[in-house]
């Protein structure tokens, strides 16, 4: 087994992991909105164009402890180019 195909696998479980445990979440009504998350990555000197709102569409997920970015919203962002130190902040904030 190389070391290529076990970071794989391991990044296909974490995938499955999220995706098993997105039902469980229950998200609330959201504090912030579409336009905090976009303005956040428009402060952070990304342009805020339309993909970056539709990515911001996707809500927050709150555990009840925390609040938690939608791994779409991540995903639709890295898409685009947004890093992660970027993407994370702003995606809560959706």
């Amino acid at each position: 087994m190389t070391v290529q195909w076990a970071k794989r696998m391991a990044a296909a479980a974490g995938v499955a992991v999220v995706a098993g445990t997105l039902p469980i979440l229950v998200a609330s009504p959201a504090s912030a909105t579409q336009s905090a998350c976009t303005s956040y990555v428009a402060n952070h000197g990304y342009f805020a164009g339309p993909k970056v709102k539709a990515a911001c569409d996707y809500a927050a997920l709150d555990t009840g402890l925390f609040k938690m970015a939608n791994p779409a919203c991540l995903l639709q962002l890295a898409k685009v180019g947004v890093k992660s130190e970027v993407s994370d902040p702003a995606c809560k904030r959706a």
